[in-house]
């Protein structure tokens, strides 16, 4: 059993955060290795996948390689090129799913983007790969989702806890505060950036319109 759904809140509480095993974070020579292995399980060459993912064959030899981490947009066209979870390129692959899985605060896996002035802490845990994506971002200012719009299959929703964050879709803009949110089809081209002179934390829910992988 996974040790998070063996200790009560309390015992959490007592015990601090829990350590995250070697198997499970984030490291770039294990997302080369699983992406190397995604890739050859489809009959994909680089060069195909770069095709169908928009990802320079060059950017992919070298995250394959573990000289590279990738970006979020690479991770989210990679991911969906290959028909995998969001996941296992955005923070890591989790190699013993769970049918429930309980996340404490303070336990949560992390990934920091430097050059987008963002992390991403993963809110799924330990549960079987499918059809949502939840991540709480932290955005310090600045931070952007690139200067070129972009676009993904299935659907996103931000959920604004702090700060404020401003939107671009197709073509309209909006900025949200705390308690607003925004939905919409992430095949429409979008961007977004922090729109608060502090940090901006949102809730972050992506849906594969490509249904269930277990």
């Amino acid at each position: 059993m996974n040790v998070r759904l063996s200790r009560s809140r309390s015992q959490a509480a007592q015990q601090g955060p829990l350590k995250v095993g070697v198997d499970t974070e984030y490291n770039v020579e294990n997302v080369g290795q699983r992406l190397r292995e995604l890739r050859k399980q489809r009959g994909l060459t680089i060069n195909g996948l770069a095709k169908l993912s928009r990802v320079p064959a060059s950017t992919i030899s070298k995250v394959e390689n573990g000289l590279l981490k990738p970006s979020l947009v690479h991770a989210i066209n990679l991911a969906h090129a290959l028909e995998e979870n969001l996941g296992f390129l955005v923070d890591h692959f989790r190699s013993k799913p769970q049918r429930t899985s309980f996340v404490y605060a303070g336990s949560r896996n992390e990934i920091s983007y430097p050059e987008m002035s963002m992390s991403l802490e993963d809110l799924n845990g330990q549960f079987i790969p499918g059809l949502l994506e939840a991540r709480l971002g932290s955005l310090r200012p600045g931070a952007h989702s690139g200067h070129a719009a972009m676009t993904h299959r299935g659907e996103e929703l931000c959920y604004v806890l702090t700060g404020a964050i401003r939107y671009c879709i197709d073509g309209e803009e909006w900025i949200l505060g705390p308690g607003d949110s925004v939905h919409f089809k992430s095949t429409l081209k979008h961007r977004w950036a922090n729109a608060d002179q502090g940090t901006t934390r949102v809730i972050w829910v992506f849906s594969d319109s490509g249904g269930l992988k277990f």
